[in-house]
């Protein structure tokens, strides 16, 4: 920034900075006073990522997504309270009591709501603020190692002003069977709020665990989810990762998250968006160690004047590792979609395996798509490919189905689902793929009858 542009900044950003004041006078530890510090000191310097605020090449990582009104916005930052029963939650469950299962309210841990049982020996699951004071020597390795908040002010900002979330520790060899499900929910307020959740997951070497990691808005006010996760995964572990949005339609949704694999680790992550008015995903992997696999798909369903950005990279940092990357875009009304994606192969990264596909489903000629897949390759022994569509139903696959007694919005309905379909059918817990195939299937065949209503 340059000097008018930081002093420009500091009414925009007086309510993050008061949150600040108020959280570095908790009670915690020495390094993480420091860390707080520090990434609030760079927050200072780069601000939020404001498009004609920022220079090359960051600039074009945020050229069609505008940040302006989020920046611009006086939020409430302390925790605010909510009452909460189980019946408000239900409809963005899973259908499943016997998961181990941590709910936030408002940024609020809810105890009430949450459940952990029985877990094997030696893991842990559990809030992290309660983890800060009973496991901190678990904590520290990995918090905000991975994250880089030098470069993000998003980042930054989470690092500095979280105060609770999820942390997930499973030890070397250690199994977790049952899923562990977190779930970030948003209630109505009186104000304008913005909550900073922190997602900490740590697989030991040869440890296994499915997170299922859930954003709820149970109210269309405007509110802010910063977003920041974490995930570590140790020689031979393996870790499943679903993330879904669902938030209120005033919700504005900005994530990263930072995947780490050493030698032989496995993650597959899949994020899907269908919520808020606008939402930015940062999903950002790093292979650090050889015959690492990550396998990276995402889902969005953007509808009326909601915005969606997916940007993903994959660090191919050495030799042997694999990477697999499906994102799949369903856009409609007057929707404003975004992906880009790199894949960056290092120099010594020989025998790199990398594929990368975006493909987009248009229902509306006022929607639009910007898509950008990359490759960054300096190794020569290499498997790499990318690609991108973007199009519309086929008036010959609308035709035979029409021939087989389904109406035109039924054979357009059944066409979009299937589209759909193919990535959800490769989720790895039933009950998620369950909930997610009739969410789908329920909102297009919604969104179908509301087009037609418009019309007539």
């Amino acid at each position: 920034m340059t000097e008018a542009l930081k002093q420009a900044a500091k009414p925009r950003y007086a309510t993050f900075y008061d949150a600040f004041e108020r959280i570095r006078s908790q009670d915690a530890p020495l390094w993480l006073h420091r860390m707080r510090s520090d990434a609030m000191k760079r927050f200072k310097e780069i601000g939020m990522p404001v498009a004609r605020e920022l220079s090359f090449p960051l600039k074009e990582d945020w050229v069609y997504t505008d940040l302006r009104k989020i920046a611009d916005t006086p939020y409430h930052t302390e925790p605010v309270e909510a009452g909460l029963d189980e019946a408000a939650l239900a409809p963005y469950e899973f259908g499943r009591n016997d998961w181990h299962r941590l709910v936030f309210v408002n940024g609020v841990y809810s105890s009430a709501l949450s459940r952990v049982t029985d877990l094997p020996r030696g893991t842990v699951v559990t809030s992290l603020a309660e983890a800060l004071l009973e496991h901190p020597d678990l904590v520290h390795p990995h918090l905000a190692r991975h994250a880089d908040f030098e470069r993000t002010g998003l980042t930054a900002l989470n690092t500095a002003l979280f105060e609770d979330g999820l942390f997930v520790y499973v030890p070397r060899g250690g199994v977790l069977e049952t899923p562990v499900h977190v779930h970030y929910v948003t209630t109505g307020h009186e104000t304008a709020i913005a909550v900073q959740p922190r997602t900490l997951i740590e697989a030991g070497d040869g440890a296994n665990l499915k997170v299922v990691e859930s954003y709820s808005g149970l109210t269309d006010q405007a509110y802010l989810n910063n977003a920041v996760t974490e995930i570590a995964v140790g020689r031979d572990g393996h870790v499943d990762h679903y993330r879904i949005n669902r938030e209120g339609a005033g919700a504005a949704h900005l994530s990263t998250t930072q995947l780490h694999l050493e030698a032989n680790g496995r993650i597959s992550t899949f994020n899907m968006s269908m919520g808020g008015t606008l939402t930015r995903n940062d999903t950002n992997a790093r292979l650090a160690g050889e015959h690492a696999v990550v396998r990276m798909n995402g889902l969005y369903l953007v509808t009326g004047d909601q915005h969606v950005d997916n940007h993903t990279a994959i660090d191919h940092a050495v030799p042997n590792c694999d990477s697999y990357e499906v994102y799949k875009g369903i856009l409609e009304g007057r929707s404003r979609g975004v992906f880009n994606g790199k894949v960056f192969v290092h120099q010594d990264a020989q025998e790199t395996d990398a594929k990368q596909l975006n493909k987009n489903l248009m229902l509306s000629p006022d929607a639009m798509i910007h898509t950008k897949p990359q490759l960054e390759i300096y190794a020569d022994q290499v498997k790499c490919t990318h690609g991108a569509t973007v199009g519309q139903l086929d008036e010959d696959q609308i035709f035979y189905l029409r021939t087989r007694g389904l109406s035109h919005d039924s054979a357009c309905n059944l066409l979009t689902y299937g589209f759909a379909a193919d990535l959800i059918r490769r989720l790895g817990i039933d009950a998620v793929r369950s909930s997610l195939d009739t969410l789908f299937e329920t909102t297009i065949r919604d969104l179908s009858m509301a087009r037609g209503h418009a019309g007539s």
